[in-house]
């Protein structure tokens, strides 16, 4: 199973740079190797971007100093935090 924090760091960019990788594959006329590959590269890039799509982003941590919305009418009366 694909950790949340491997798939925002690791998989999901990974699935895109395949993406483009079968793209300059298909474009390059050099290596037939890589021409004749090309698309399978992008498939597995289309794959894996679309397994990394559905796996939820990792929790947030609740930010102790936050005291939540901020009215910004009252933030300009108190004089924003300054004295």
């Amino acid at each position: 199973m694909i950790s949340r924090e491997f798939n925002k760091t690791y998989f999901g960019p990974g699935s895109i740079a395949l993406m483009v990788a079968g793209i300059l594959f298909l474009c390059q006329p050099r290596i037939a190797f890589l021409h004749a590959r090309s698309v399978l590269v992008m498939l597995i890039g289309l794959i894996g971007f679309n397994i990394s799509v559905h796996i939820p982003p990792p929790e947030q941590a609740a930010d102790e100093d936050d005291i939540g919305p901020v009215s910004i009418s009252q933030t300009l009366a108190a004089g924003g935090g300054h004295d």
